[in-house]
C-alpha cells in the first residue's frame, strides 16, 4: 500500500509516467506557454490504484492504451475553462472508460482536476466484470461525486494512519462497489447506446482533417483561407470547428504545431551537424527573430538553448 506525489513539466516525464503508471501511450500537446505543472498523486490499494491528476494547462491528450493487464475508468473531478472530447464538451456527468486498443482525443482548456481508477484482471474477474463498449458515457452526476467521495476517503486514510490487511480490505470493497455502479453501461450484455457518446462530432471531424493536412510539409505556411478550401469547408465553419474541438483559431493551433515540431527536432539533433537557421527554414519560418521570442515565450528557453542542451 503507498502513496505517491509526482510533480511533471516536460512531454517526456509526463510519457514516461503515464505508460509506467497506466500502460497508456500518451500523445501530449501543450498550447498554453511555460511548465506543465501536472501534479499526480497515486494510492495503491492492492489490486486498485486510485490516480489524482491537477493540471493548469490548456493541452491537449492524443492517447492509446496498451495492455498493461489492468481496467481504467476515468472522470473529471473538475475543469475551471472546460473539456472537450472528440469535439464533444465534457460535462460532469462524463466518465470514461480505457480498454486496450482505445484511442482517446480530449483537450483540457485550463485548470482541471481528474480521476483515474485502475482494477487489476485478476481482481475484475473475481467480480465477474466483463466490460465492452465505446470509451465515452453518460453517468448521473450523483454517482459520480459518490464514486470521488469513496476514493478521497480512502486517500486520506493511507495518508493518516497505518491500516491493517482488514482496513485496507474494507477501503478496497468500497471503491469497488462505488465504482460497479458507475461502470454499469460497460457491463451491460445490451447496453443502451444512447448513454454513450459516438466517435466525433462533425468539429471534430474537421480538426482530424486539418491534423492530416498540416502534416504535409507543403502546409507550412497555409492561410487560413486556403485550409478552409483544402478542408471542403467555409472559412466560418473552420473556425468554428477549431474552437469547438480545441480551444484554438487555425492559425494559432498551426503556429503551436510546428513550434512543437521544431523543438522536437531541436532535442534530437546535433548542433555540431545543424543549425537553429536550417530547422527552422525547412518548417516554414522565415522570420528568425520573431521565431525566436515566440519561442521563448513558449518553452521557456531560445531555440539554441534547446539545441545546445
Amino acid at each position: 500500500m503507498i502513496r505517491q506525489r509526482f510533480l511533471l513539466n516536460t512531454s517526456d516525464e509526463i510519457s514516461e509516467f503515464l505508460f509506467d503508471a497506466t500502460g497508456m501511450i500518451p500523445g501530449y500537446t501543450q498550447f498554453s506557454a511555460g511548465p506543465a505543472d501536472l501534479e499526480y498523486d497515486v494510492v495503491d490499494l492492492d489490486g486498485v490504484t486510485l490516480l489524482w491528476a491537477q493540471g493548469i494547462s490548456h493541452c491537449r491528450w492524443l492517447d492509446q492504451m496498451s495492455d498493461d493487464g489492468r481496467v481504467h475508468f476515468g472522470f473529471l473531478v473538475s475543469a475551471e475553462r472546460g473539456a472537450v472530447s472528440l469535439g464533444h464538451e465534457l460535462t460532469p456527468e462524463d466518465a470514461m472508460l480505457f480498454l486496450p486498443g482505445q484511442e482517446m482525443d480530449y483537450v483540457f482548456l485550463g485548470p482541471v482536476v481528474t480521476l483515474e481508477i485502475g482494477v487489476s484482471e485478476e481482481t475484475a474477474k473475481e467480480l465477474g466484470w466483463q466490460l465492452s463498449g465505446t470509451p465515452l458515457s453518460k453517468r448521473p452526476l450523483p454517482l459520480l461525486q459518490q464514486l470521488e467521495r469513496v476514493c478521497r476517503q480512502a486517500t486520506l486514510a493511507v495518508s493518516s494512519q497505518p491500516l491493517t490487511d482488514a482496513g485496507l480490505a474494507v477501503l478496497k470493497a468500497s471503491v469497488l462497489d462505488a465504482l460497479e455502479l458507475a461502470l454499469e453501461p460497460w457491463l451491460d450484455d445490451e447496453p443502451d447506446i444512447a448513454q454513450f457518446i459516438d466517435n466525433g462530432s462533425s468539429a471534430y471531424r474537421v480538426l482530424q482533417k486539418l491534423d492530416d493536412l498540416l502534416l504535409h510539409p507543403e502546409a507550412a505556411d497555409v492561410d487560413v483561407d486556403a485550409m478552409a478550401v483544402r478542408l471542403g469547408v467555409s472559412r466560418r465553419t473552420l473556425f468554428y470547428a477549431l474552437r469547438k474541438s480545441i480551444g484554438l483559431t487555425p492559425r494559432r493551433y498551426q503556429e503551436l504545431l510546428r513550434l512543437q515540431q521544431l523543438r522536437q527536432m531541436l532535442q534530437t539533433a546535433s548542433s555540431g551537424d545543424t543549425t537553429v537557421t536550417q530547422l527552422a527554414t525547412d518548417l516554414g519560418f522565415s522570420d528568425l527573430g520573431r521565431l525566436s521570442g515566440k519561442y521563448r515565450k513558449q518553452f521557456g528557453e531560445y531555440p539554441h538553448e534547446t539545441l545546445r542542451n
